[in-house]
């Protein structure tokens, strides 16, 4: 399944804008094991965005995904 990993911007005070940069992109899988290079701050900001689905996988709905033995 086609997805990317993107990086949510935001403005100076961290409030998130409609902004996004593409860190990767992938199938699913590749895009959760890229996310797991990310830590912090970072990592917060990052979402999937996946092919069939209406909308994206946030940083919480990841981690739970890296849970889920393979």
């Amino acid at each position: 399944m086609p997805a990317e990993l993107l990086r949510e911007a935001s403005d100076n005070d961290g409030v998130a804008i409609e902004d996004t940069e593409n860190v990767a992109s992938g199938s699913l899988e590749q895009m959760v094991e890229a996310f797991g290079k990310y830590d912090g701050e970072e990592a917060e900001r990052l979402i999937i965005k996946c092919a069939g689905r209406d909308r994206p996988i946030t940083s919480l709905e990841i981690r739970d995904l890296r849970r889920i033995p393979a």
